[in-house]
């Protein structure tokens, strides 16, 4: 689709619409952009129109006057001009689809190959293990909600912090690239809830647990499916086995247009009986095989819970061989993997034992699997009590913490804790025995070390940007 001298319409400037909006204007295109949520300060929205040519509004403005719309996957259906434009029958595009488009017309990116990773869990751990091992000889950068990192033989540098994973900000990540200096061999993009439609090779980590986005009106697992569904001719898709299953459900395909290649779930094994990557477990090691042969054997570093990284270890290592990745460097990037800042890596809190799980994709299932791995070392080191910092920063990190699903933790394990600290002014109407409340994550951790002794386990599991 041609942009230029286009009019349109994008919506949601806080998730992402404003470098969406400043790129179409660079492009030709007449932009209104519209501050859906009123969260974008004055100032900004005045930038936009004196040094852009931007049109900004905080109300919803008629359709009629726009070719088409962009908007975010999660916007609530409800909001004017997306009923406007669907009774209408106005042509209204996705930020990702939209972003796509912009990338397609971008001449820096001719040399690069760009890969795209999107699911529920796994995406930042994959897209850094993929960037490890394509970067013992190639120059790749990663962006995910780590931030935007340059990474070359096994290191990472870092280029910007603060980046969120929108599909907007991908446009941010390509031009602070650039700015940078760099040119890079591959770009790997950890994005939210789907794909552009405009990456050379695709991956998909999980579809479960799935949750409800735009007010409740659809699933996010159908928007991460357009990541399959708009790849363009010649993409490669690293998928989760369930994906194929997913689609049918829909009434979907995989396009025959796209290279499949599937690996089983090691949290759902029975889903992908005949998967192309498998990854078999045993204690401190990991075969990773395919289609029946055995392709390598890997010793896992101590100090982290290895358990909580096998899709990540095998989605990688599938889309590092299948780009023609030696067996010798996945091996390498995963035997000296330690654990990621925030995901079930181990440290020490004053003295004492630390499970950091604090990261913007938390949610209760790796709350859980935090206790299951807390309660494991409380009987292999004779550990005594367990404490947890359970809780959100801010609700806006991708869709907050529930707090009925934290009263529902709450409730079913409460007991297995000495004390919880909860976090973040949405949790203060839960209710238990042995509950404290905390404003931030440092002042909760602050008030768990206060109450553990060195004999004991700390569990930080708070829904927080890092």
């Amino acid at each position: 689709m041609d942009l230029d001298r286009k009019k349109i319409a994008v919506l949601d400037l806080t998730h992402g619409g404003i470098p969406i909006s400043i790129k179409l204007a660079e492009l030709g295109a007449e932009v209104s952009a519209v501050d859906v949520y009123n969260t974008v300060d004055p100032v900004t929205l005045s930038e936009l129109e004196d040094k852009y040519g931007i049109r900004t509004s905080r109300e919803p403005l008629p359709v009629g006057a726009f070719d088409l719309l962009a908007a975010p996957v999660h916007l609530d259906p409800a909001y004017p001009m997306l009923a406007e434009a669907r009774k209408t029958k106005k042509p209204v595009l996705s930020h990702h689809r939209i972003v796509g488009l912009v990338l397609a017309k971008d001449p820096r990116l001719a040399g690069t190959l760009t890969i795209e990773i999107t699911g529920v869990k796994a995406k930042t751990s994959t897209a850094s293990l993929l960037a490890d091992m394509l970067s013992r000889k190639s120059q790749v950068v990663l962006h995910t909600s780590r931030g935007l990192e340059a990474w070359k033989r096994g290191v990472p540098s870092e280029i910007r912090k603060g980046l969120s994973i929108t599909p907007g900000s991908i446009l941010s990540a390509v031009d602070r690239t650039f700015e940078a200096g760099l040119s890079p061999d591959y770009f790997i993009f950890e994005i939210s809830i789907g794909g552009t439609g405009n990456a050379d090779l695709g991956i998909l980590t999980t579809l479960t647990p799935d949750y409800g986005i735009a007010n409740n009106s659809s699933l996010a697992g159908e928007a991460k499916l357009q990541l399959v569904l708009t790849a363009k001719p010649g993409t490669v898709l690293v998928l989760n086995a369930t994906v194929e299953k997913a689609l049918e459900n829909t009434g979907e395909k995989i396009p025959e247009t796209v290279k499949k290649i599937n690996f089983r779930d090691p949290f759902y094994p029975e889903s992908g009986e005949s998967a192309d990557f498998v990854l078999e477990t045993e204690e401190g090691i990991i075969h990773c095989l395919c289609r029946g042969q055995e392709l390598f054997t890997a010793r896992l570093q101590p100090g982290y819970n290895s358990l909580a990284y096998r899709t990540a270890f095998v989605a990688a290592s599938a889309a590092a061989l299948e780009l023609g990745v030696e067996s010798r460097s996945v091996v390498e990037a995963i035997e000296e993997f330690g654990g990621l800042a925030g995901r079930m890596q181990e440290k020490e809190l004053e003295g004492k034992a630390l499970i950091d799980n604090s990261n913007s994709g938390m949610d209760i299932r790796s709350a859980e699997k935090a206790l299951e791995y807390a309660l494991l070392k409380k009987k292999d080191e004779r550990k005594q009590k367990i404490f947890i910092v359970l809780g959100e920063e801010a609700a806006q990190v991708c869709e907050g913490l529930p707090p009925e699903a934290v009263q529902g933790f709450v409730e079913k394990y409460g007991k297995k804790f000495e004390r919880i600290v909860l976090v973040g002014e949405r949790m203060r109407d839960i209710k238990a025995g042995n509950v404290a409340y905390a404003a931030s994550l440092p002042e909760g951790l602050s008030e768990a070390s206060k109450l553990a002794g060195k004999a004991d386990i700390i569990i930080s599991s708070v829904k927080c940007f890092r």
